[in-house]
């Protein structure tokens, strides 16, 4: 099976799962809608959404992945799971904010792929993240702009 097999169907099975908030310092699975950056039309991926400090991240161990580009594009996403879309706004962060989001993301995670992407190890400190930081992309989620 492919991974574009495999994501639809993992994103199949969370856009009907129930909705559990992230855990503050951990993550819940969701399906992340973006829009293509050339096509326009909706693209899904599922993704950890990480909480932290009250707040909900997204993390990508390197910015070369289409999620990625598509909230670079357009900050518009949205988080669908429960049956239910909550729209929501994607926003780069860096620095300090950012390392402390990728450190929690991996103290949280448990998937070995997913912890071997980085380029830092799973206990990385902060100082050990900032200077990889600029391969990968953290964005800060809010509510979405009122149309």
């Amino acid at each position: 099976m492919d991974v574009r097999a495999m994501n639809a169907e993992m994103a199949a099975k969370l856009i009907e799962a129930p909705a559990e908030p992230p855990p503050e310092g951990g993550y819940a699975l969701r399906v992340v809608e973006t829009r293509g950056r050339r096509s326009g039309e909706p693209r899904r991926v599922p993704l950890a959404v990480v909480a932290r400090d009250g707040g909900q991240y997204l993390v990508s161990p390197v910015r070369d992945r289409d999620w990625v580009e598509n909230l670079l594009a357009t900050p518009g996403c949205a988080l669908l799971s429960g049956g239910r879309r909550e729209d929501r706004r994607a926003d780069e962060i860096g620095g300090e904010e950012a390392a402390a989001v990728v450190a929690t993301y991996l103290a949280a995670m448990s998937v070995p792929w997913a912890i071997r992407a980085f380029p830092v190890p799973q206990d990385a400190g902060a100082g050990q993240i900032l200077e990889h930081l600029p391969g990968m992309a953290v964005f800060r989620l809010s509510a979405a702009d009122p149309a």
